[in-house]
């Protein structure tokens, strides 16, 4: 239902290849063996030249400080001198192109042929079209219209538009993307000062018809101020009004029209994780969705993060606070690998603590959220517009392959918030004029020792083998990753 991209390459040595994406991936460009269009012979591509992004049927590119830039169209993007430091250049660092039907992109000899296709269904009244009556049912806009919808183009009856702003009404097709159907709210109103995701998801429910007309969802009330703030959404505290129970109620905002298709299978996911429980993850209570707006509701860990926990002590904490919080974590971490889930998104800001002086017990939190809000579509082009701090906790591999990350790349995750609690600083350097990708892409992982050499050797050891750059170097799994640690934990507590 969200449409394909599709290239195809019509010039220079990897001419006749067609690739096609039907749901968001990664495509890295470049001459480094591990990009998925390896040109080591021609010596006007990078090591790491662009990065493309799909969010079908969105396409976008970031160029990762190239030395002679990105052609789209023949407009050059990015690119410097060949003496000329990143930091140097008067041109864009790293400048992203949203790309449209029909774009070709040049990079030395390789040219690249840009289709985007809609969503397999009427941008009228959104039923399915079948893959046989694609051609005849297209648009000029790429969309497509039924048989039904169609005819009455062709007589001039009016149609609706296919997409409106469910807060202010306003046409937002253009904005969503005309391949895009679906539930939308338009950028200035989710960027409207004072209108956060909690306003804006009361104002969709109060459409909706909530219950007793108060903010609130279900049988929880939910505060004004939210307690955090990510690229995506909000998490607030919440009250069940059945038994004052204080929980954390996490607010969501799609950046793209939603569908009823994506809607169910975001939905069906945040389900299944709802089944896993253990003392070491967060406990989901409920969730749900109207509109364009997501909830999760959770239960409430007033000890906060350890991100907001080394913040409270300087900005690093000495390894007999930071190593039984790991040990838990890595508890947590070994069960939801044993069910077969991968997180994505370990860091500190998601590992929160039950009680304020971070001696209760640790839990993992937004279990799953990250890859379901990202396989329905919903969270535009993260590789681009990431997280606030994933970067600096994301493994190399979660870029190159980015729809087959397995346990080995949670594994990295948390040896870099290890890393991160013991040091106070982040396994690779992310300078200025540098593009968080590219970092991510051929960063030098700093030993931990050369950090801190008052970290115990077995100890780095251990940190440095589970930051490896090749997945099959690291430990494989959290319980791997915990029983090394644990072993080490000995000789450390003797000296």
């Amino acid at each position: 239902m969200s449409g394909r991209v599709i290239l195809e390459i019509v010039g220079g040595a990897m001419s006749g290849r067609r690739l096609f994406f039907d749901e968001h991936d990664t495509y890295l460009f470049g001459r480094d063996p591990a990009c998925h269009a390896c040109l080591p012979d021609d010596g006007r591509v990078s090591r790491h030249h662009f990065l493309l992004e799909v969010n079908p049927p969105d396409a976008r590119i970031l160029d990762l400080g190239s030395r002679n830039g990105t052609f789209v169209n023949d407009v050059k993007y990015g690119g410097r001198g060949q003496d000329e430091a990143a930091e140097e250049t008067a041109a864009p660092l790293n400048p992203e192109i949203d790309l449209k039907n029909g774009d070709r992109i040049r990079v030395g000899d390789t040219v690249i042929a840009v289709s985007l296709e809609g969503a397999g269904a009427c941008s009228e009244c959104g039923c399915p079209i079948a893959d046989g009556d694609r051609v005849k049912c297209t648009r000029p806009d790429g969309t497509f219209f039924c048989f039904n919808c169609g005819a009455r183009i062709l007589t001039g009856t009016k149609t609706k538009e296919a997409v409106r702003c469910a807060r202010c009404g306003k046409d937002a097709a253009d904005e969503a993307g005309v391949a895009r159907l679906g539930d939308y709210v338009c950028r200035c109103c989710r960027e409207e000062a004072g209108i956060g995701p909690r306003d804006i998801l009361v104002g969709l429910l109060g459409v909706a018809g909530d219950e007793d007309g108060t903010p609130g969802i279900g049988g929880y009330e939910i505060e004004k101020d939210p307690l955090g703030v990510g690229s995506f959404g909000a998490v607030y505290l919440g009250r069940r009004r059945k038994d004052d129970v204080q929980v954390a109620i996490k607010v969501l905002l799609s950046q793209v029209a939603v569908d009823e298709h994506s809607r169910r299978i975001f939905l069906r996911e945040i389900s299944a994780m709802k089944e896993l429980r253990h003392g070491n993850i967060v406990s989901c209570f409920g969730h749900g969705s109207v509109g364009s707006a997501f909830y999760l509701i959770t239960k409430f860990c007033e000890g906060g993060s350890i991100e907001g926990l080394a913040k409270r002590t300087g900005g690093k904490l000495p390894l007999s606070v930071a190593a039984p919080i790991m040990l838990q974590a890595l508890e947590g971490l070994s069960y939801i690998h044993g069910k077969g889930v991968v997180h994505r998104d370990l860091k500190p800001a998601n590992i929160l603590l039950t009680g304020s002086d971070g001696s209760d017990r640790v839990k993992i939190a937004d279990l799953g959220l990250s890859r379901s809000f990202q396989k329905a579509g919903y969270s535009g082009m993260t590789m681009m517009g990431v997280a606030r701090g994933t970067p600096l906790f994301m493994p190399r591999e979660q870029v190159t392959d980015f729809n087959n990350v397995r346990p080995v790349s949670d594994v990295w995750s948390m040896g870099a918030t290890f890393y991160n609690m013991l040091t106070g600083a982040f396994p690779r350097e992310f300078d200025r004029g540098q593009a968080a990708m590219e970092v991510v892409l051929g960063g030098r992982i700093i030993p931990v020792r050369e950090r801190d050499a008052g970290i115990p050797r077995e100890m780095a050891r251990v940190i440095d083998k589970s930051l490896s750059t090749k997945p099959d170097d690291r430990y494989q799994t959290a319980a791997d990753l915990r029983k090394a640690f644990k072993e080490a934990l000995g000789p450390c507590r003797t000296g």
